[in-house]
Protein backbone atom coordinates (compact mmCIF):
# COMPACT_ATOMS: atom_id res chain seq x y z
CA UNK A 1 0.00 0.00 0.00
CA UNK A 2 1.15 3.89 -0.72
CA UNK A 3 1.97 5.97 2.72
CA UNK A 4 -0.80 7.33 4.56
CA UNK A 5 -1.45 10.24 6.83
CA UNK A 6 -3.80 10.04 9.54
CA UNK A 7 -4.71 12.25 12.34
CA UNK A 8 -3.59 10.65 15.86
CA UNK A 9 -6.59 9.96 18.04
CA UNK A 10 -4.82 11.32 21.11
CA UNK A 11 -2.64 13.92 20.07
CA UNK A 12 -4.41 14.93 16.79
CA UNK A 13 -1.55 15.71 15.06
CA UNK A 14 -0.88 14.37 11.77
CA UNK A 15 1.12 11.42 11.51
CA UNK A 16 2.52 8.93 8.91
CA UNK A 17 2.07 5.25 8.34
CA UNK A 18 4.25 4.24 5.60
CA UNK A 19 4.39 1.15 2.77
CA UNK A 20 6.84 -0.94 5.14
CA UNK A 21 4.12 -0.50 7.69
CA UNK A 22 0.88 -1.60 6.19
CA UNK A 23 3.45 -4.28 4.95
CA UNK A 24 4.34 -5.56 8.91
CA UNK A 25 0.68 -5.04 9.90
CA UNK A 26 -0.66 -7.32 6.95
CA UNK A 27 2.17 -9.67 7.82
CA UNK A 28 0.89 -10.22 11.93
CA UNK A 29 -2.77 -9.68 10.57
CA UNK A 30 -3.36 -6.24 12.30
CA UNK A 31 -5.13 -3.12 11.26
CA UNK A 32 -3.16 0.16 11.17
CA UNK A 33 -2.86 2.03 14.67
CA UNK A 34 -5.15 5.20 15.01
CA UNK A 35 -2.24 6.73 17.53
CA UNK A 36 1.02 8.36 16.51
CA UNK A 37 4.17 6.82 16.93
CA UNK A 38 5.26 8.69 20.04
CA UNK A 39 1.99 8.63 21.38
CA UNK A 40 1.75 5.10 21.62
CA UNK A 41 5.52 4.76 23.19
CA UNK A 42 3.94 6.86 25.88
CA UNK A 43 0.95 4.90 26.10
CA UNK A 44 3.22 1.56 26.44
CA UNK A 45 6.18 3.15 28.79
CA UNK A 46 3.02 4.65 30.94
CA UNK A 47 2.03 1.37 32.40
CA UNK A 48 5.66 -0.13 33.56
CA UNK A 49 7.46 0.93 36.98
CA UNK A 50 10.65 0.17 37.05
CA UNK A 51 12.65 2.89 39.59
CA UNK A 52 9.75 3.43 41.95
CA UNK A 53 8.93 0.68 44.73
CA UNK A 54 7.91 0.53 48.20
CA UNK A 55 7.71 -1.50 50.86
CA UNK A 56 4.16 -3.46 51.77
CA UNK A 57 3.34 -6.66 52.73
CA UNK A 58 3.01 -9.65 51.14
CA UNK A 59 -0.90 -10.82 50.66
CA UNK A 60 -0.32 -13.80 50.69
CA UNK A 61 2.38 -14.52 53.40
CA UNK A 62 1.84 -11.74 54.72
CA UNK A 63 6.25 -11.21 54.58
CA UNK A 64 7.42 -7.46 54.20
CA UNK A 65 8.74 -7.50 50.49
CA UNK A 66 9.61 -4.29 48.21
CA UNK A 67 7.11 -3.72 45.41
CA UNK A 68 5.91 -1.81 43.05
CA UNK A 69 2.98 -0.78 44.17
CA UNK A 70 2.92 1.55 47.36
CA UNK A 71 0.93 -0.13 50.95
CA UNK A 72 -2.22 2.56 50.09
CA UNK A 73 -2.72 0.82 46.61
CA UNK A 74 -5.78 -1.06 46.74
CA UNK A 75 -4.10 -4.40 44.58
CA UNK A 76 -3.09 -8.03 45.07
CA UNK A 77 0.22 -8.28 44.97
CA UNK A 78 2.74 -11.09 46.11
CA UNK A 79 5.90 -10.96 47.06
CA UNK A 80 8.88 -12.74 44.15
CA UNK A 81 8.35 -16.41 46.12
CA UNK A 82 4.79 -16.51 46.44
CA UNK A 83 4.11 -15.31 42.78
CA UNK A 84 6.20 -17.55 41.18
CA UNK A 85 5.31 -20.87 43.75
CA UNK A 86 2.97 -23.62 42.27
CA UNK A 87 0.38 -23.07 44.53
CA UNK A 88 -1.88 -21.03 42.07
CA UNK A 89 -1.40 -20.57 38.27
CA UNK A 90 -4.12 -17.47 37.35
CA UNK A 91 -6.97 -19.69 36.40
CA UNK A 92 -8.54 -19.60 39.87
CA UNK A 93 -9.31 -15.85 38.62
CA UNK A 94 -11.16 -17.32 35.46
CA UNK A 95 -14.02 -15.40 33.74
CA UNK A 96 -16.46 -15.94 31.01
CA UNK A 97 -16.88 -13.81 28.10
CA UNK A 98 -20.01 -12.07 28.07
CA UNK A 99 -20.82 -10.87 24.45
CA UNK A 100 -22.19 -7.74 25.93
CA UNK A 101 -19.58 -5.65 27.12
CA UNK A 102 -16.39 -4.29 25.76
CA UNK A 103 -14.52 -6.76 25.88
CA UNK A 104 -11.47 -4.55 27.68
CA UNK A 105 -13.62 -3.76 30.03
CA UNK A 106 -14.20 -7.33 30.97
CA UNK A 107 -9.98 -7.67 30.56
CA UNK A 108 -10.02 -4.63 33.00
CA UNK A 109 -12.17 -6.36 35.98
CA UNK A 110 -9.65 -9.50 34.93
CA UNK A 111 -6.54 -7.42 36.17
CA UNK A 112 -8.50 -5.94 39.16
CA UNK A 113 -9.24 -9.66 40.69
CA UNK A 114 -5.53 -11.10 39.94
CA UNK A 115 -2.62 -10.73 42.34
CA UNK A 116 0.85 -9.17 40.85
CA UNK A 117 4.50 -9.72 41.25
CA UNK A 118 5.68 -7.15 43.67
CA UNK A 119 8.93 -7.05 41.52
CA UNK A 120 9.07 -7.24 38.03
CA UNK A 121 11.58 -9.81 37.75
CA UNK A 122 13.01 -13.28 36.26
CA UNK A 123 12.46 -14.43 39.63
CA UNK A 124 14.25 -17.95 38.98
CA UNK A 125 17.00 -16.79 37.27
CA UNK A 126 18.43 -13.59 39.78
CA UNK A 127 20.62 -14.28 43.28
CA UNK A 128 20.54 -12.10 46.20
CA UNK A 129 19.34 -9.33 44.36
CA UNK A 130 15.60 -8.44 46.09
CA UNK A 131 16.62 -5.11 46.24
CA UNK A 132 16.33 -4.49 42.83
CA UNK A 133 13.99 -4.25 39.60
CA UNK A 134 13.28 -5.39 36.09
CA UNK A 135 16.37 -7.95 36.17
CA UNK A 136 17.33 -11.69 35.28
CA UNK A 137 20.35 -13.67 35.52
CA UNK A 138 21.87 -11.09 37.96
CA UNK A 139 23.70 -11.94 41.64
CA UNK A 140 24.62 -9.77 44.51
CA UNK A 141 22.80 -6.41 42.90
CA UNK A 142 21.56 -3.74 44.94
CA UNK A 143 18.76 -1.33 43.45
CA UNK A 144 19.50 -2.47 40.12
CA UNK A 145 16.81 -1.55 37.35
CA UNK A 146 16.28 -2.93 33.62
CA UNK A 147 19.39 -5.31 33.99
CA UNK A 148 20.29 -8.68 32.63
CA UNK A 149 23.38 -10.51 33.30
CA UNK A 150 25.34 -8.41 35.92
CA UNK A 151 27.34 -9.45 39.19
CA UNK A 152 27.91 -6.87 42.31
CA UNK A 153 26.71 -3.84 40.74
CA UNK A 154 24.83 -0.67 42.72
CA UNK A 155 22.38 2.03 41.69
CA UNK A 156 22.51 1.36 38.43
CA UNK A 157 19.95 0.93 34.96
CA UNK A 158 19.72 -0.51 31.77
CA UNK A 159 22.70 -2.54 32.01
CA UNK A 160 23.72 -5.86 29.97
CA UNK A 161 26.77 -7.97 31.59
CA UNK A 162 28.29 -5.15 33.80
CA UNK A 163 30.51 -6.32 37.05
CA UNK A 164 31.50 -4.47 39.67
CA UNK A 165 30.08 -1.49 39.11
CA UNK A 166 27.79 1.72 40.42
CA UNK A 167 26.03 4.89 39.64
CA UNK A 168 25.65 3.69 35.56
CA UNK A 169 23.45 3.64 32.93
CA UNK A 170 23.76 2.17 29.65
CA UNK A 171 26.81 -0.54 30.55
CA UNK A 172 27.65 -3.16 29.13
CA UNK A 173 30.23 -5.72 29.44
CA UNK A 174 32.05 -3.78 31.15
CA UNK A 175 33.75 -3.85 34.71
CA UNK A 176 35.00 -1.80 37.99
CA UNK A 177 33.39 1.16 36.09
CA UNK A 178 31.65 4.21 38.32
CA UNK A 179 29.34 6.91 37.28
CA UNK A 180 29.21 6.75 33.85
CA UNK A 181 26.39 6.31 30.86
CA UNK A 182 26.73 4.27 27.44
CA UNK A 183 29.46 2.33 27.25
CA UNK A 184 30.64 -1.02 26.12
CA UNK A 185 33.65 -3.28 26.80
CA UNK A 186 34.88 -1.01 29.37
CA UNK A 187 37.27 -1.48 32.54
CA UNK A 188 37.92 1.41 34.98
CA UNK A 189 35.80 3.99 33.49
CA UNK A 190 34.96 6.68 35.64
CA UNK A 191 32.52 9.94 35.20
CA UNK A 192 32.41 9.32 31.54
CA UNK A 193 29.93 9.44 28.77
CA UNK A 194 29.45 7.28 25.56
CA UNK A 195 33.25 5.78 25.65
CA UNK A 196 33.82 2.00 24.69
CA UNK A 197 36.70 -0.22 24.56
CA UNK A 198 38.51 2.36 27.25
CA UNK A 199 40.57 1.33 30.33
CA UNK A 200 41.23 3.77 33.07
CA UNK A 201 39.67 6.57 31.74
CA UNK A 202 38.20 9.41 33.88
CA UNK A 203 35.38 12.43 32.75
CA UNK A 204 35.65 12.10 29.47
CA UNK A 205 33.14 11.57 26.14
CA UNK A 206 33.12 9.88 22.79
CA UNK A 207 36.26 8.26 23.09
CA UNK A 208 36.82 4.73 21.80
CA UNK A 209 39.93 2.43 22.30
CA UNK A 210 41.77 5.13 24.80
CA UNK A 211 43.79 3.94 27.95
CA UNK A 212 44.82 6.40 30.81
CA UNK A 213 42.81 9.63 29.49
CA UNK A 214 41.43 12.28 31.46
CA UNK A 215 38.75 14.97 30.41
CA UNK A 216 39.24 13.45 27.25
CA UNK A 217 36.71 14.18 24.25
CA UNK A 218 36.40 12.34 20.69
CA UNK A 219 39.81 10.36 20.65
CA UNK A 220 40.23 7.46 18.85
CA UNK A 221 43.00 4.81 20.42
CA UNK A 222 44.69 7.43 22.73
CA UNK A 223 47.14 6.71 25.59
CA UNK A 224 48.28 9.32 28.21
CA UNK A 225 45.97 12.48 27.39
CA UNK A 226 44.52 15.23 29.60
CA UNK A 227 41.81 17.86 27.96
CA UNK A 228 43.25 15.76 24.36
CA UNK A 229 46.78 16.88 24.97
CA UNK A 230 49.39 14.49 24.88
CA UNK A 231 51.96 13.40 27.59
CA UNK A 232 54.62 10.89 28.53
CA UNK A 233 54.11 8.46 30.70
CA UNK A 234 55.23 9.96 33.48
CA UNK A 235 54.27 12.92 32.72
CA UNK A 236 50.79 11.88 32.95
CA UNK A 237 50.70 10.10 36.12
CA UNK A 238 52.84 13.56 37.53
CA UNK A 239 49.57 15.54 36.48
CA UNK A 240 47.02 12.64 37.10
CA UNK A 241 48.29 12.45 40.92
CA UNK A 242 48.50 16.56 40.92
CA UNK A 243 44.60 16.14 39.74
CA UNK A 244 44.18 14.37 43.24
CA UNK A 245 41.10 12.58 42.07
CA UNK A 246 40.25 10.30 45.42
CA UNK A 247 38.90 14.27 47.04
CA UNK A 248 35.53 14.44 46.76
CA UNK A 249 36.33 18.54 46.40
CA UNK A 250 38.83 17.81 43.56
CA UNK A 251 36.70 15.58 41.86
CA UNK A 252 33.50 17.82 41.36
CA UNK A 253 35.91 20.86 40.91
CA UNK A 254 37.56 18.54 37.59
CA UNK A 255 33.51 17.71 37.08
CA UNK A 256 32.78 21.32 35.74
CA UNK A 257 36.08 22.01 34.48
CA UNK A 258 35.67 18.02 32.11
CA UNK A 259 31.81 19.48 31.15
CA UNK A 260 32.67 22.47 30.07
CA UNK A 261 35.51 21.19 28.18
CA UNK A 262 32.91 18.82 26.27
CA UNK A 263 30.46 21.77 25.58
CA UNK A 264 33.39 23.22 23.36
CA UNK A 265 33.84 20.52 20.99
CA UNK A 266 31.58 18.78 18.43
CA UNK A 267 29.10 15.91 19.00
CA UNK A 268 28.31 13.56 16.07
CA UNK A 269 24.75 13.73 14.94
CA UNK A 270 23.42 10.70 17.31
CA UNK A 271 25.32 8.18 19.02
CA UNK A 272 25.21 4.73 17.51
CA UNK A 273 27.70 2.00 15.75
CA UNK A 274 29.61 1.27 13.16
CA UNK A 275 28.39 -1.85 12.39
CA UNK A 276 24.46 -0.83 11.72
CA UNK A 277 23.68 -0.64 8.36
CA UNK A 278 19.74 1.47 7.72
CA UNK A 279 19.67 2.31 10.77
CA UNK A 280 18.02 5.48 12.35
CA UNK A 281 17.56 6.28 15.95
CA UNK A 282 19.89 7.32 18.50
CA UNK A 283 21.87 4.82 21.11
CA UNK A 284 21.45 1.92 18.47
CA UNK A 285 24.33 -0.78 17.61
CA UNK A 286 24.84 -3.73 15.63
CA UNK A 287 21.49 -3.37 14.26
CA UNK A 288 20.23 -3.74 10.59
CA UNK A 289 16.69 -2.06 8.61
CA UNK A 290 15.56 -0.86 11.82
CA UNK A 291 14.09 2.71 11.43
CA UNK A 292 13.68 5.29 14.78
CA UNK A 293 15.31 3.52 17.52
CA UNK A 294 16.69 4.20 21.08
CA UNK A 295 18.85 2.37 23.04
CA UNK A 296 18.88 -0.61 20.84
CA UNK A 297 20.89 -3.82 20.03
CA UNK A 298 20.53 -6.72 18.19
CA UNK A 299 17.76 -5.87 15.88
CA UNK A 300 16.52 -6.69 12.83
CA UNK A 301 14.04 -5.36 10.22
CA UNK A 302 12.06 -3.13 13.59
CA UNK A 303 10.67 0.03 13.98
CA UNK A 304 9.87 2.55 16.45
CA UNK A 305 11.50 0.47 19.34
CA UNK A 306 13.12 1.30 22.71
CA UNK A 307 15.43 -0.59 25.46
CA UNK A 308 16.28 -4.01 23.33
CA UNK A 309 19.31 -4.24 25.56
CA UNK A 310 19.44 -7.71 24.97
CA UNK A 311 20.23 -9.36 21.56
CA UNK A 312 18.96 -10.59 19.19
CA UNK A 313 15.04 -8.96 18.36
CA UNK A 314 13.51 -9.44 14.76
CA UNK A 315 10.50 -8.34 13.01
CA UNK A 316 9.24 -6.03 15.84
CA UNK A 317 7.29 -2.64 15.80
CA UNK A 318 6.51 -0.22 18.49
CA UNK A 319 8.17 -2.35 21.08
CA UNK A 320 10.13 -1.44 24.45
CA UNK A 321 12.10 -3.98 25.87
CA UNK A 322 13.77 -6.33 26.42
CA UNK A 323 14.92 -8.99 23.22
CA UNK A 324 16.33 -11.59 23.88
CA UNK A 325 15.64 -13.97 21.40
CA UNK A 326 12.22 -11.73 20.17
CA UNK A 327 10.90 -11.66 17.31
CA UNK A 328 7.37 -10.65 15.89
CA UNK A 329 6.63 -8.56 18.61
CA UNK A 330 3.90 -5.46 18.32
CA UNK A 331 2.56 -2.75 20.71
CA UNK A 332 4.44 -4.11 23.65
CA UNK A 333 6.76 -4.08 26.77
CA UNK A 334 8.64 -5.95 28.54
CA UNK A 335 8.61 -8.65 26.79
CA UNK A 336 11.15 -10.79 25.93
CA UNK A 337 13.57 -14.16 26.00
CA UNK A 338 12.33 -16.51 23.23
CA UNK A 339 9.17 -15.08 22.45
CA UNK A 340 7.07 -15.18 19.18
CA UNK A 341 4.00 -12.80 17.98
CA UNK A 342 2.98 -11.14 20.89
CA UNK A 343 0.59 -8.30 20.19
CA UNK A 344 -0.82 -5.77 22.63
CA UNK A 345 0.96 -6.93 25.76
CA UNK A 346 3.53 -6.57 28.85
CA UNK A 347 5.34 -8.47 31.20
CA UNK A 348 4.81 -11.81 28.85
CA UNK A 349 7.76 -13.77 29.41
CA UNK A 350 9.57 -16.12 28.96
CA UNK A 351 9.14 -18.88 26.17
CA UNK A 352 6.00 -17.15 25.14
CA UNK A 353 4.29 -17.76 21.60
CA UNK A 354 1.10 -15.84 20.51
CA UNK A 355 -0.38 -13.79 23.03
CA UNK A 356 -2.82 -10.90 22.74
CA UNK A 357 -4.47 -8.41 25.20
CA UNK A 358 -2.15 -10.30 28.24
CA UNK A 359 -0.04 -9.17 31.09
CA UNK A 360 2.50 -10.60 33.61
CA UNK A 361 1.49 -14.16 31.42
CA UNK A 362 4.69 -16.34 32.24
CA UNK A 363 5.78 -18.92 29.74
CA UNK A 364 1.86 -19.23 27.52
CA UNK A 365 1.14 -20.38 24.60
CA UNK A 366 -2.05 -19.33 22.32
CA UNK A 367 -3.76 -17.04 25.26
CA UNK A 368 -5.64 -13.83 24.39
CA UNK A 369 -6.70 -11.22 27.03
CA UNK A 370 -5.58 -13.07 30.19
CA UNK A 371 -3.82 -11.40 33.33
CA UNK A 372 -1.10 -13.13 35.60
CA UNK A 373 -1.50 -16.50 34.36
CA UNK A 374 1.52 -19.21 34.28
CA UNK A 375 2.27 -21.43 31.99
CA UNK A 376 -0.97 -22.37 30.51
CA UNK A 377 -2.26 -22.37 26.66
CA UNK A 378 -5.85 -21.55 24.94
CA UNK A 379 -6.91 -19.46 27.74
CA UNK A 380 -9.06 -16.26 27.16
CA UNK A 381 -9.65 -14.48 30.65
CA UNK A 382 -7.83 -17.06 32.13
CA UNK A 383 -10.27 -19.31 31.65
CA UNK A 384 -9.13 -22.69 29.58
CA UNK A 385 -10.66 -24.42 25.77
CA UNK A 386 -9.85 -26.34 23.63
CA UNK A 387 -7.90 -25.88 20.41
CA UNK A 388 -10.87 -25.63 18.49
CA UNK A 389 -13.12 -23.88 21.30
CA UNK A 390 -10.23 -20.96 21.96
CA UNK A 391 -10.34 -20.58 18.12
CA UNK A 392 -13.56 -19.98 17.56
CA UNK A 393 -14.21 -17.39 20.67
CA UNK A 394 -11.27 -15.38 19.56
CA UNK A 395 -12.30 -14.94 16.10
CA UNK A 396 -15.53 -13.60 17.98
CA UNK A 397 -14.21 -11.25 20.28
CA UNK A 398 -12.05 -9.87 17.49
CA UNK A 399 -15.18 -9.01 15.44
CA UNK A 400 -17.18 -8.07 18.25
CA UNK A 401 -14.11 -5.60 19.19
CA UNK A 402 -14.18 -3.90 16.00
CA UNK A 403 -18.38 -3.00 16.34
CA UNK A 404 -18.34 -2.57 20.35
CA UNK A 405 -15.08 -1.37 21.15
CA UNK A 406 -13.95 -0.44 24.52
CA UNK A 407 -14.55 3.78 25.05
CA UNK A 408 -12.15 5.22 27.66
CA UNK A 409 -13.38 8.60 29.87
CA UNK A 410 -12.22 10.81 27.39
CA UNK A 411 -14.63 9.30 24.87
CA UNK A 412 -11.30 7.62 22.68
CA UNK A 413 -12.47 4.47 20.99
CA UNK A 414 -10.04 1.22 21.36
CA UNK A 415 -10.73 -1.39 18.72
CA UNK A 416 -9.02 -4.60 18.25
CA UNK A 417 -5.72 -3.82 17.09
CA UNK A 418 -5.14 -0.90 19.65
CA UNK A 419 -2.76 -1.27 23.16
CA UNK A 420 -4.69 -1.22 26.35
CA UNK A 421 -6.20 2.58 27.34
CA UNK A 422 -4.28 4.63 29.64
CA UNK A 423 -6.69 4.65 32.31
CA UNK A 424 -6.34 0.83 33.15
CA UNK A 425 -2.34 1.18 33.90
CA UNK A 426 -1.37 0.16 37.38
CA UNK A 427 0.56 3.51 37.96
CA UNK A 428 0.26 7.32 38.38
CA UNK A 429 2.04 8.43 35.08
CA UNK A 430 4.59 10.08 37.42
CA UNK A 431 5.61 7.27 38.58
CA UNK A 432 5.97 5.04 35.38
CA UNK A 433 8.57 4.53 32.58
CA UNK A 434 7.26 7.14 31.02
CA UNK A 435 8.23 9.89 33.10
CA UNK A 436 11.82 9.19 32.75
CA UNK A 437 11.84 9.83 29.26
CA UNK A 438 9.11 11.94 28.16
CA UNK A 439 7.56 14.05 31.61
CA UNK A 440 4.80 15.59 31.27
CA UNK A 441 3.08 18.01 34.15
CA UNK A 442 0.24 16.89 36.14
CA UNK A 443 -2.15 18.70 34.12
CA UNK A 444 -0.69 17.81 30.94
CA UNK A 445 -1.21 13.83 32.08
CA UNK A 446 -4.44 14.33 33.49
CA UNK A 447 -5.62 15.57 30.36
CA UNK A 448 -4.67 13.15 27.95
CA UNK A 449 -5.97 10.15 30.64
CA UNK A 450 -3.57 9.56 32.44
CA UNK A 451 -3.55 8.79 36.52
CA UNK A 452 -0.93 10.86 38.87
CA UNK A 453 -0.11 10.45 42.26
CA UNK A 454 0.47 13.21 44.89
CA UNK A 455 1.92 10.77 47.62
CA UNK A 456 5.17 12.48 48.99
CA UNK A 457 8.30 9.73 48.74
CA UNK A 458 9.54 8.84 52.58
CA UNK A 459 11.57 11.16 54.21
CA UNK A 460 13.80 9.48 56.62
CA UNK A 461 15.40 10.49 59.73
CA UNK A 462 18.85 11.31 59.27
CA UNK A 463 22.50 11.06 61.93
CA UNK A 464 24.75 12.62 59.72
CA UNK A 465 24.92 15.48 57.30
CA UNK A 466 26.89 14.73 53.81
CA UNK A 467 29.00 17.90 54.33
CA UNK A 468 30.96 16.29 57.21
CA UNK A 469 31.81 13.00 55.34
CA UNK A 470 35.42 12.01 55.29
CA UNK A 471 36.99 13.95 52.19
CA UNK A 472 38.51 10.65 50.90
CA UNK A 473 37.65 6.83 51.23
CA UNK A 474 41.00 6.14 52.74
CA UNK A 475 39.55 8.00 55.88
CA UNK A 476 36.26 6.34 55.87
CA UNK A 477 35.70 3.82 58.59
CA UNK A 478 33.07 0.96 58.53
CA UNK A 479 30.79 3.12 60.86
CA UNK A 480 29.53 5.02 58.01
CA UNK A 481 27.25 1.77 57.06
CA UNK A 482 25.20 2.59 60.50
CA UNK A 483 24.75 6.16 59.48
CA UNK A 484 21.64 7.50 57.48
CA UNK A 485 23.37 10.54 55.76
CA UNK A 486 21.60 13.70 54.41
CA UNK A 487 21.80 13.96 51.38
CA UNK A 488 23.29 17.41 50.11
CA UNK A 489 20.93 17.82 46.86
CA UNK A 490 17.10 16.80 48.23
CA UNK A 491 17.97 17.01 51.93
CA UNK A 492 16.39 12.88 52.52
CA UNK A 493 18.30 10.79 54.20
CA UNK A 494 20.28 7.34 52.34
CA UNK A 495 22.71 4.59 53.65
CA UNK A 496 25.63 3.34 52.43
CA UNK A 497 26.00 -0.57 51.95
CA UNK A 498 28.71 -2.90 52.36
CA UNK A 499 28.98 -4.03 49.03
CA UNK A 500 29.06 0.14 47.82
CA UNK A 501 31.52 0.70 50.55
CA UNK A 502 34.16 -2.23 49.37
CA UNK A 503 33.40 -1.35 45.75
CA UNK A 504 34.40 2.37 46.52
CA UNK A 505 37.37 1.46 48.49
CA UNK A 506 38.14 -0.73 45.18
CA UNK A 507 37.87 2.38 43.37
CA UNK A 508 39.53 4.50 45.80
CA UNK A 509 36.74 7.02 45.21
CA UNK A 510 35.09 8.78 48.14
CA UNK A 511 31.29 8.35 49.81
CA UNK A 512 28.92 10.30 47.81
CA UNK A 513 27.19 12.85 49.26
CA UNK A 514 24.24 13.02 47.06
CA UNK A 515 21.74 10.21 47.66
CA UNK A 516 20.94 7.81 44.79
CA UNK A 517 18.19 8.65 43.41
CA UNK A 518 19.52 12.25 43.24
CA UNK A 519 22.49 10.94 41.80
CA UNK A 520 20.63 8.76 39.80
CA UNK A 521 18.41 11.92 37.89
CA UNK A 522 21.34 13.94 37.22
CA UNK A 523 22.34 11.04 34.95
CA UNK A 524 19.10 10.56 33.46
CA UNK A 525 19.28 14.61 32.23
CA UNK A 526 22.18 13.60 30.81
CA UNK A 527 21.02 11.47 28.73
CA UNK A 528 19.61 11.96 25.12
CA UNK A 529 15.59 11.17 25.20
CA UNK A 530 13.99 9.19 22.81
CA UNK A 531 13.10 11.78 20.59
CA UNK A 532 14.23 13.34 17.02
CA UNK A 533 14.42 16.38 15.19
CA UNK A 534 15.44 17.27 11.67
CA UNK A 535 17.92 19.94 11.65
CA UNK A 536 21.61 20.68 9.79
CA UNK A 537 25.39 20.17 10.25
CA UNK A 538 26.85 23.31 12.03
CA UNK A 539 30.04 22.55 9.56
CA UNK A 540 28.98 21.69 6.22
CA UNK A 541 24.45 22.79 6.63
CA UNK A 542 23.44 19.25 5.18
CA UNK A 543 20.12 17.98 6.74
CA UNK A 544 20.55 15.28 9.94
CA UNK A 545 18.15 13.66 12.07
CA UNK A 546 19.48 13.44 15.33
CA UNK A 547 18.34 13.84 18.91
CA UNK A 548 19.64 17.33 19.74
CA UNK A 549 17.22 20.03 19.16
CA UNK A 550 18.22 23.23 17.49
CA UNK A 551 18.00 24.73 20.44
CA UNK A 552 20.51 22.63 22.13
CA UNK A 553 23.37 24.31 23.06
CA UNK A 554 26.14 21.74 21.64
CA UNK A 555 27.59 21.59 18.43
CA UNK A 556 26.20 19.23 16.74
CA UNK A 557 27.84 17.52 13.38
CA UNK A 558 26.62 15.06 10.76
CA UNK A 559 28.27 11.68 10.44
CA UNK A 560 30.69 12.52 7.46
CA UNK A 561 31.98 15.59 9.23
CA UNK A 562 32.35 13.71 12.41
CA UNK A 563 34.13 11.16 10.99
CA UNK A 564 36.36 13.58 8.94
CA UNK A 565 37.58 15.28 11.91
CA UNK A 566 38.34 12.74 14.62
CA UNK A 567 38.87 9.60 12.82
Amino acid sequence: MKAETKSCQNCKKGFTIESEDFNFYEKIKVPPPTWCPECRMVRRLSFINVWSIYWRSCDKCGNKTISLYPPEQKITSYCSECWWSDSWDGTEYAMDYDPLRPFLEQVKELSNKTPYMALESLYTSIKNSNYSNGIAWCKDCYLVFWADYCDNVFYSSLLNGLKYSADCIRGYNSELCYESIGFTKNYMTFFSDECDNCVNVWFSRNCYGCTDCVGCVNLRGATNFIFNVKYSKEEYEKELKKLGLDSWTKLREFEKEAHDFWLAKPYREYNGHSLNFNVTGEHVYTSKNSKEMYIVNGAENCKWCQFITVPPAKDCWDYSGWGNNASMVYECFGVGENVNNIKFSYECFPDSLNLEYCSWCIAGKNNFGCFNLKRKKYCILNKEYSKEEYEKLRDKIIKDMKTNPYVDKLGRKYFYGEFFPPEMSKFPYNKSNAMKFLPKTKEEALAEGYNWSDMEDTVYNVSKSADSLPERIIDTKDDILNEIIKCGNCGNGYKITQGELNLLRKMNLPIPRECPKCRENKRFARMTKPKLYNRTCMKCNANIYTPYSSEDPKTVYCVKCYQGEFL
